[in-house]
């Protein structure tokens, strides 16, 4: 599939514009010379100047076509299911990571995601096993973000 520089390039900019925008609304942390709105603030003007730029190139490009080519995918159903299963993915974990946890979410995706880019499946449980675990662990004990382990017990 193929979006237009000049779409894509405007998506991005209104995207830029609201993370700006909601990083202002975040309070202000009393005796800080620089809030917690600092790193969101840099993130959305950098995004809302290179969305504009892509805008920018596109606009110059001589030739105009659709804003959609849709033609590309055709006879390429793998693809398309494994965009499918990301975004799926993504959705389901926003309401159901604090119920069923992160282990089993994360493990369950990922497999599924190889299993559908054609890695077998003694490659794809050991390797799912290792990295979702290994997340599981820098998050909690590294990083002290503790994600949902969900009905398993896990030791740290």
């Amino acid at each position: 599939m193929r979006i237009d520089d000049r779409l894509t390039g405007l998506i991005f900019a209104v995207l830029g514009c609201g993370v700006i925008f909601l990083a202002q609304q975040l309070p202000a942390v009393p005796g800080t010379t620089f809030g917690p709105n600092l790193m969101p603030t840099l993130i959305g003007i950098a995004m809302l100047g290179l969305s504009i730029r892509i805008m920018i190139t596109g606009l110059r490009t001589a030739h105009h076509g659709p804003w959609f080519d849709i033609s590309a995918w055709h006879g390429r159903t793998r693809g398309i299911i494994c965009a499918i299963w990301t975004m799926a993915g993504v959705l389901v974990a926003i309401y159901a990571l604090p119920v069923i946890g992160f282990p089993i979410l994360g493990l369950v995706y990922t497999i599924g995601l190889m299993l559908l880019l054609h890695i077998h499946l003694v490659i794809a449980l050991p390797v799912g096993l290792i990295v979702i675990l290994g997340l599981q662990y820098v998050f909690a004990q590294i990083l002290y973000v503790p994600l949902s382990a969900g009905p398993l017990p896990l030791p740290w």
